[in-house]
């Protein structure tokens, strides 16, 4: 497991593990948080970019919108067996609703060509934090192994 990248850090739980993640902003906040989710499963600076996706979920919240990108790329890996690790999206907030938006970028992902590491389950709203703080975003939330 990767334990040196800046972008987000590992916290324990019992039979889960918290992702923290500390931005400049929202939607870069959102990118770390899914970078932290994919590097449980594999090596992210691994995983070749050969193909690109269309993104876009709206939730009534910034709670829910985490919880379904999440979901989503967890939901592409399992049906698909697409993971990304690059990510160019945008959040916007427009009439009543949170917006992402943009293309995510990875690979099929096949455990002879890149290592597996755990299996990640889903996200949860245990502890799911999502504060602004001194010009920073910091986004907590726990993953079920």
């Amino acid at each position: 497991m990767n334990k040196n990248n800046p972008n987000f850090k590992y916290f324990d739980t019992t039979a889960d593990i918290g992702i923290e993640t500390k931005s400049n902003d929202i939607s870069d906040a959102f990118i770390n948080s899914a970078l932290g989710t994919m590097n449980l499963i594999t090596d992210i600076e691994k995983i070749q970019t050969k193909i690109t996706k269309d993104i876009y979920i709206e939730s009534e919240d910034e709670y829910g919108l985490l919880y379904d990108w999440i979901t989503e790329l967890l939901i592409l890996l399992d049906s698909e067996n697409f993971i990304a690790s690059q990510y160019d999206i945008n959040i916007k907030q427009e009439n009543n609703l949170y917006i992402l938006q943009g293309n995510i970028s990875g690979d099929i992902y096949d455990t002879t060509v890149y290592n597996y590491k755990t299996e990640v389950k889903a996200i949860t709203y245990h502890e799911m934090n999502i504060q602004k703080e001194d010009n920073k975003i910091k986004i907590k939330f726990i993953v079920d192994l």
